[in-house]
């Protein structure tokens, strides 16, 4: 085989490789940009009464306000949109539980399964170990690093389906009931 055929076939090689490679860091940089993966919708929608869970000795079940926030000003984003989960944990086996944490939630328009925002969750407050026969309502809300501000009627029903974790790598899924958004004025 020639030089010249031996440089053209390491040219394209190099060309075919350097291709490839640069798609799977677009693909990687796009795959983390887009934000938190969405919490699945239920296969039916929500009840007036809380779901309860029941795992691994820990009872659990959840509730969620929303509010869209236009005081004291709006800013250039728009007015901000907020939740509220408590997520109420009873300790039922022999053994203290910790690092339990809510990790984010999708919230979903009533009736159906499509989909408002997937958000981030932070504890208010301290992490907690939950001791055997010990109950706990811990509260979590949105990442406010951003501002989500959707176009949503006062009053809209909605509900959550939050992503739980804890010990090590357990991970349930929270319905809560469906509850109407609020505006602060």
């Amino acid at each position: 085989m020639s030089d010249r055929k031996s440089v053209a076939i390491i040219v394209i090689l190099v060309t075919v490789l350097g291709m490839g490679v640069s798609m799977v860091v677009i693909g990687l940089i796009q795959f983390l940009q887009s934000g938190p993966i969405q919490v699945p919708p239920p296969s039916l929608p929500p009840g007036e009464d809380p779901d309860i869970i029941v795992s691994h000795n820990l009872e659990i079940w959840a509730e969620a306000i929303y509010s869209q926030d236009f005081m004291p000003f709006i800013p250039e984003e728009g007015p901000p949109f907020n939740t509220i989960i408590w997520v109420n944990v009873t300790n039922t086996g022999n053994t203290t539980v910790s690092n339990f944490e809510a990790v984010r939630t999708t919230i979903y328009f009533h009736n159906n399964s499509m989909p408002l925002v997937t958000l981030n969750l932070i504890i208010v407050g301290d992490p907690a170990q939950i001791d055997p026969g010990e109950s706990l309502i811990l509260r979590f809300t949105n990442d406010r690093e951003s501002i989500f501000s959707p176009t949503i009627d006062e009053g809209a029903v909605l509900y959550s389906r939050i992503l739980t974790r804890w010990g090590d790598g357990i991970e349930e899924i929270l319905t809560t009931p469906p509850s109407a958004v609020g505006y602060t004025h």
